[in-house]
């Protein structure tokens, strides 16, 4: 009778971990394996970058405190060579937060793919929002076989664009119930690959919240007030040639909120230009 009994308790106790399954990382680091494709936009933004972070000069912590996390210095900001020279303020408004991981091996993964860096953007309350993440791989085809695997999943992407002919770059949009994943592929070269002539090929992957979607969009928006300062003088925005609401783009911008790509009207930007990568 006691094998019986002990027999199903064990039984009892393997079908409750199969039901449970795997346990959620909760802590950023090599090997950690963050699994993007289970996320639920409740994770804990103090446990996963307790270890690592990297910050807006790029300085690295490999010890990070709960006032490191929730410095100002976290603040999400868009910065680019014009943003940076016109001195501007993008977004206008205080949208959230923004932790990026260092460069860490297998830190996160989506299906098989593993990346080497991840991005968590967050909202003013410090809800996350939206993950970037980056990898590349050496062979094509692998990657081309990670792609067939989330079409084979997801269906066809809703959005498909060849961006630009420099480097193959190319962009692809799945909208599902509760958030969108964009990929962008691309490829480039490294001195320090000594391998398919040091040709390397990019995957960058963006799953945001569709919730705040709209507020997101609008946050990478800058309306230029009619007169501007630059160096120490005053002009209207049109001496620049800016136009009166410029969209500025980030790692957390769908390309489907840019107009030229989606209305395509003369056709450049159709999926079917980009050329097989070799």
């Amino acid at each position: 009778m006691k094998k019986i009994h002990f027999s199903f308790m064990f039984l009892l106790l393997a079908m409750l971990a199969c039901k449970m399954g795997p346990k959620k990382v909760s802590l950023l680091e090599k090997n950690s394996a963050f699994d993007l494709e289970t996320i639920d936009f409740n994770e804990d933004v103090n446990q996963l970058f307790a270890k690592y972070l990297l910050d807006e000069d790029g300085i690295r912590y490999d010890s990070v405190n709960v006032a490191i996390i929730n410095s100002e210095q976290q603040k999400y900001k868009i910065s680019n060579t014009l943003i940076d020279v016109m001195d501007l303020k993008v977004p206008q408004k205080d949208f959230g937060f923004l932790y990026k991981s260092p460069s860490l091996d297998s830190v996160a993964k989506f299906q098989n793919i593993y990346f080497e860096r991840m991005y968590l953007l967050t909202d003013n309350n410090k809800k996350p929002v939206g993950y970037y993440a980056e990898t590349e791989f050496q062979n094509v085809n692998e990657r081309k076989a990670m792609m067939d695997k989330l079409t084979e999943k997801y269906g066809k992407p809703k959005y498909a664009f060849f961006l630009a002919s420099d480097f193959n770059q190319c962009s692809y949009e799945w909208v599902l119930e509760d958030r969108t994943i964009q990929i962008e592929t691309s490829f480039g070269f490294s001195t320090g690959i000594t391998t398919n002539n040091g040709k390397y090929y990019k995957l960058d992957m963006l799953i945001l919240n569709n919730k705040v979607k709209p507020a997101l969009h609008q946050a990478h928006i800058f309306e230029f007030p009619e007169k501007i300062v630059y160096r120490g003088k005053e002009h209207s925005y049109k001496d620049f040639q800016f136009e009166k609401k410029s969209t500025f783009k980030d790692e957390f911008l769908l390309n489907s909120n840019l107009d030229y790509l989606v209305k395509n009207e003369n056709n450049q930007y159709d999926i079917s230009l980009a050329p097989a990568d070799e």
